[in-house]
């Protein structure tokens, strides 16, 4: 498990560099709802939290070999963000498919983006042949540091509104909600935490419900595709800390996304799950305020374009 401790160090640590995301109120989803805007951090997603953390956290060899990661996008704009920042080294395996802008992200900030394989699987399978040659492998998600990174976006919510009494969140491989769910069930068990996973990409659901649900990879929730990687640390705590998780289809995806766009913000699919979840009915009525992790705003123009004309 990860402790307060870490996620607490973690805020400490990144805070001279990020500030706060700010929460707001939306009339697409009723009274007493809150987005928490993280496609309003630097590089537009929440992953620039663990991201940060996990090189600021790194010993001084290890700032000198350099890192390595895998990712569909957020990731990957997100440590090589940091890495310029911290000026280390990165090199970032992405798959075929990723979308340009989030290349584009990459190579922007002097990181090294190698395309490899025609979906996530296959590039995380090549990240991690080369890692330790001689580089850190930084995972999306199975790192210490990472979901401590996360887990701020938690204690946010707690500072920004303290009567909380459910947080949504969007799960792929789990290191998001770990972070959040671990601060918040810490300083308050009584705090109703839900995953939501894209039907593309049940890993998660499927763990927590004893399904066997495919994996699809076409999808507008690109950030979220992707199996869980065997023995990762996220799946024990997620299954331990959240109460419950939902899956929304593509369409409720896209009714998100276009919702958000009416409220003014840019949202990616794999940021909007959660909204989806709520638009779709997936969850029951709470008492008390919800928050909303969005997690994330990059989306290529030809895929909102396509949303917009859906």
């Amino acid at each position: 498990m990860i402790g307060l401790d870490e996620i607490t160090q973690a805020q400490a640590r990144i805070a001279p560099h990020l500030t706060p995301t700010p929460i707001e109120t939306t009339a697409a989803l009723g009274e007493d709802v809150w987005l928490k805007l993280e496609n309003a951090n630097k590089t537009h997603s929440f992953k620039i939290r663990g991201a940060l953390n996990a090189l600021l956290a790194l010993d001084e060899a290890a700032r000198r070999r350099g890192v390595i990661a895998v990712s569909s996008g957020n990731h990957a704009g997100a440590l090589a963000y940091a890495a310029q920042m911290s000026g280390v080294s990165a090199q970032i395996l992405m798959p075929k498919t990723t979308p340009q802008k989030k290349i584009a992200n990459v190579r922007r900030c002097g990181a090294e983006a190698i395309l490899f394989g025609d979906n996530y699987d296959e590039a995380e399978s090549e990240a991690l042949r080369r890692a330790g040659n001689p580089r850190t492998w930084i995972s999306p998600y199975n790192d210490r540091a990472v979901i401590a990174g996360a887990g701020t976006i938690g204690l946010e919510i707690l500072d920004q509104l303290p009567d909380v009494a459910r947080v949504i969140v969007p799960v792929s491989g789990g290191g998001l909600l770990a972070g959040v769910a671990t601060a918040l069930k810490l300083r308050d068990p009584e705090i109703e935490v839900i995953g939501v996973n894209a039907r593309s990409a049940p890993a998660m659901y499927n763990a927590f419900h004893s399904r066997q649900l495919p994996q699809v990879w076409d999808t507008l929730a690109d950030a979220l595709s992707g199996d869980i990687e065997a023995g990762s640390i996220t799946l024990p705590i997620c299954l331990r800390r959240m109460d419950d998780i939902a899956l929304v289809s593509e369409e409720r995806i896209a009714e998100a996304m276009r919702a958000m766009l009416a409220a003014g913000w840019v949202v990616e699919g794999g940021g909007a799950v959660g909204v989806a979840a709520l638009l779709g009915g997936s969850l029951p009525p709470v008492d008390g305020a919800t928050v909303v992790v969005v997690s994330g705003g990059n989306v290529d123009l030809s895929v909102l374009r396509g949303v917009l004309q859906s």
